[in-house]
């Protein structure tokens, strides 16, 4: 059985100047080595919750708050939040709230020179992570003269300066062009798999990050539901339908116009599963196929 990386028990916040609660007695365990999708609308309190899990609340946001948070079974609130970062990697929606430095590398070195590690180690891990990433042909740009997906990249890779174990992630696709997402996605991915890294990570729809998650989590109502396997999401009546993938019913299509035999040809060479498998993975209420 895997160890536990991050727990959520009973968490609830209202903002300071709110009359309803943000998020509401919210638990939720994840695991080392998961990939976990937050879904839910646009002001449901995915930030919030996020920011619970690296004590941005309620040490940075005034308001009322109840409920746990435990980092590797220990609770946060025993833990400088200064320290989380050795921790946890938080990366904002908007890049430009997080990068300062001159440069890509001096962006990367930062972290590391706050907690006074060598400079030859520095070096060593700035390279790393260059490398990792694929930033070599921005590395002496400014972080503000690049595009929004390098921008986005340059904040994962100071989140990663630390080697954080676990990485939180809001909504960092959200403002970018679907290939400079995919990049990113695709990056996670191998952070995921390869380094054994915990992803958490919030989106306002399924279609992007899916195919990467091993558990969705799913805020309505300020209360949270999760689903420890993805397509449970799928076929749960009471998962907002907006927030599902648009493209089960266009496959569908496809495969009654291309024929069984050249649909199931495509589907084998473009994803990673059976096309039965991946038909069923991806049904949900409101398409009413076999």
């Amino acid at each position: 059985m895997a160890n536990s990386a991050v727990k959520i028990e009973k968490v609830s916040f209202k903002y300071r100047d709110s009359d309803v609660f943000a998020i509401k007695n919210i638990s939720m365990d994840v695991e080392e080595g998961d990939f976990v999708l937050l879904a839910g609308h646009s002001g449901s309190g995915k930030s919030t919750l996020l920011k619970c899990i690296n004590n941005l609340i309620p040490y940075f946001h005034s308001g009322a708050y109840a409920g746990k948070v435990y980092l590797q079974e220990k609770e946060i609130d025993d833990t400088q939040t200064a320290l989380l970062a050795k921790q946890i990697g938080f990366v904002f929606q908007n890049p430009e709230n997080q990068l300062s430095a001159l440069t890509i590398e001096r962006e990367i070195a930062f972290p590391l020179e706050n907690f006074g590690i060598p400079r030859d180690e520095i070096r060593k891990r700035v390279d790393e992570i260059i490398e990792l990433l694929g930033l070599q042909n921005i590395r002496y740009k400014s972080p503000f003269n690049i595009s929004g997906g390098e921008q986005q990249l340059t904040a994962i890779a100071a989140a990663l300066a630390l080697d954080p174990p676990i990485l939180v992630l809001d909504e960092v696709t959200a403002n970018l062009s679907p290939k400079s997402a995919q990049k990113i996605l695709l990056i996670l991915k191998n952070l995921n798999k390869d380094f054994n890294k915990t992803i958490i990570i919030s989106e306002h729809r399924l279609d992007r990050c899916i195919d990467f998650a091993n558990k969705i989590a799913c805020i309505v109502n300020a209360e949270l539901h999760v689903y420890k396997e993805t397509e449970l999401a799928l076929q749960d009546p009471k998962y907002p339908k907006e927030l599902l993938p648009k493209i089960p019913s266009l496959v569908f299509q496809l495969r009654e116009k291309l024929g069984e035999e050249n649909f199931s040809k495509i589907m084998d060479e473009r994803i990673p599963l059976t096309p039965t498998a991946f038909l069923k993975a991806i049904k949900f209420p409101g398409d009413n196929h076999d």
